[in-house]
């Protein structure tokens, strides 16, 4: 399974509320950062990022990935939802961009950033 499908099948297990499957994807020592520090406490292992991941993608926020773009080991995903303001993104038409770390399989490291450029940057992209 590649870093892309990896990802978007982490999302479906979220929406889908499958913990044990979910769980699986995720490496025990992963990490996740908010988009802006005291946003919300990083996660910083497996358990964490599940109950997060359901959250953030169930019936109370509903965030999914609307584009995935695959880097080598990192993937950068656009997700849009109903409460991004959550999150710490602003603006009319509100979207969320991360950066997951993909290896052998597993996702172990996540980072969110308000901006597409944000996200283009740190993954060394240059617009």
């Amino acid at each position: 399974m590649s870093g892309r499908e990896t990802v978007q099948e982490a999302y479906a297990l979220a929406k889908r509320a499958d913990h044990r499957r979910l769980r699986e994807l995720i490496a025990d020592d992963a990490t996740w950062h908010p988009a802006r520090e005291g946003a919300w406490n990083p996660c910083r292992e497996a358990d964490m990022i599940v109950r997060t991941l359901l959250w953030r993608a169930g019936m109370a926020n509903r965030l999914k990935p609307v584009e995935a773009i695959e880097l080598g080991n990192e993937v950068l995903v656009e997700l849009r939802g109903v409460r991004l303001r959550r999150f710490g993104v602003k603006g009319f038409r509100a979207r969320l961009f991360q950066i997951i770390e993909v290896r052998d399989g597993k996702i172990v490291r996540m980072q969110d950033y308000p901006s597409r450029d944000e996200a283009a940057a740190a993954a060394g992209l240059q617009r």
